[in-house]
C-alpha cells in the first residue's frame, strides 16, 4: 500500500520526507508551506515539467529569461511550447519587470532564478522581486521560481525565497542532486494548496513516485541534521575552490580578452570572452582537452548572444 517500501506508493512521496524538505526550507529559505505542499520530483528538470504541463494551458505565454538555463527553453521546445516563450532580458538586478510586462503584460507565468540568476549569478534585487509578485497578483500569473544552489552563498546572507513573500502564487524548485550528488535523482515542487491536486495527478502519470527507499533515506538524512551540516562542510570546500578558479583565470588569462562575472554564490562562474571569439568552438577545444566547460551563447534569445563559458569548480581533484 501506499508508504510501505514495496508497491506503488503516493505520487505525492514519502510523507516522512515531505514533512523533513517542509521543515528545512522553513529554516533555511523562509519558504512558508506545510508538508502538505510538498511533492516530491526526480530533480529540477522533471519539477520544471510539471509547472509547465500543470501551468501553461493553449495559447497560454510565459517569461523566460534572457540568458536562461537550457534545461527551460528546450523543455518548452521539445513539448511544442516554442511559441509560448517570451524572453525577458536580464540586468544587474535580475529578471527586468518592465520589460516583460511591454512584452507580454497577460503571461500566464514566469520562470525565474531569483537566488542567482543562471547562467550569470546576480540575485535578483529586493525591488524587482516586489514588482514581479505585484505583476503576478494583478494577473493572477504564477511565478516558477527555481532556488538552485540557494545554499552555496559564500559572502553575506542569502536572499530569502519568493515564495515566502507571496506563497499564494509562487511555485517553488529545489533539488538535493547539486548539493549531495547527482545520481539522487530526488527535488521536490512546493505548489499553493489550490494547485497540489494538479501537481500530484501530473507526477502519477509522468512516472508515478520516485523511489521510496531513496526517500525515506534522505527522510532521515535531513531530520537528524546531517544535510546542515553536510552543507557546512560543503561551502568551505567550494568556497576555496571557486577563489583558486578566479585567482587563476586573473592571472593567466589578458583582461581584455577574458574576464569572470562576479557573483558570490553557487558552483559555477561565467567568464565572458571578447566579441568575436566562438565560444562553441572554445567548448570543443577544451573537450577534446579532456574540461568540460558550457557556452554562454546558447542560453541567449537569437540574435542577443554574448560569447562566454559557464565554469564549474564543484568537481575539482584537490
Amino acid at each position: 500500500g501506499a508508504g510501505a517500501p514495496a508497491g506503488y506508493a503516493d505520487p505525492q512521496g514519502a510523507l516522512p520526507l515531505r514533512e523533513a524538505i517542509a521543515d528545512y526550507v522553513r529554516r533555511s529559505r523562509s519558504v512558508r508551506c506545510e508538508a502538505g505542499q510538498v511533492v516530491i520530483t526526480s530533480g529540477t528538470q522533471q519539477g520544471l515539467h510539471l509547472a509547465s504541463q500543470v501551468l501553461l494551458g493553449a495559447g497560454d505565454r510565459a517569461w523566460v529569461e534572457n540568458p536562461a538555463y537550457r534545461g527551460i527553453t528546450s523543455l518548452l521546445e521539445s513539448t511544442g511550447r516554442g511559441d509560448a516563450m517570451v524572453r525577458v532580458p536580464v540586468d544587474a538586478d535580475g529578471i527586468d519587470v518592465e520589460a516583460g510586462i511591454r512584452a507580454a503584460p497577460h503571461a500566464r507565468a514566469a520562470f525565474v532564478t531569483p537566488s542567482h540568476q543562471y547562467p550569470l549569478g546576480m540575485p535578483m534585487s529586493m525591488a524587482r522581486r516586489n514588482a514581479l509578485l505585484a505583476w503576478a497578483r494583478t494577473q493572477r500569473a504564477w511565478v516558477v521560481e527555481d532556488d538552485y544552489d540557494s545554499e552555496l552563498r559564500y559572502e553575506g546572507y542569502p536572499f530569502p525565497s519568493l515564495q515566502g513573500l507571496d506563497p499564494d502564487r509562487v511555485v517553488y524548485l529545489g533539488t538535493f542532486s547539486k548539493i549531495l550528488f547527482p545520481s539522487l535523482r530526488l527535488g521536490y515542487v512546493i505548489a499553493p494548496d489550490e494547485l497540489v491536486p494538479a501537481f500530484c495527478g501530473a507526477r502519477a502519470l509522468m512516472d508515478r513516485h520516485a523511489p521510496t527507499a531513496d526517500q525515506h533515506v534522505l527522510a532521515a538524512f535531513i531530520s537528524e541534521g546531517h544535510l546542515d551540516r553536510h552543507i557546512r562542510r560543503v561551502r568551505g570546500v567550494y568556497a576555496e575552490q571557486r577563489a583558486l578558479l578566479i585567482d587563476t583565470l586573473a592571472a593567466r588569462l589578458p583582461r581584455e580578452r577574458a574576464w569572470v562575472q562576479p557573483g558570490d554564490q553557487g558552483m559555477h562562474v561565467v567568464l565572458w570572452l571578447a566579441d568575436g571569439i566562438d565560444d562553441l568552438d572554445v567548448v570543443a577545444r577544451a573537450a577534446d582537452a579532456g574540461i568540460a566547460v558550457r557556452a554562454v551563447s546558447p542560453m541567449f534569445a537569437p540574435g542577443t548572444a554574448r560569447p562566454g563559458l559557464v565554469l564549474g569548480f564543484g568537481g575539482f581533484d584537490r
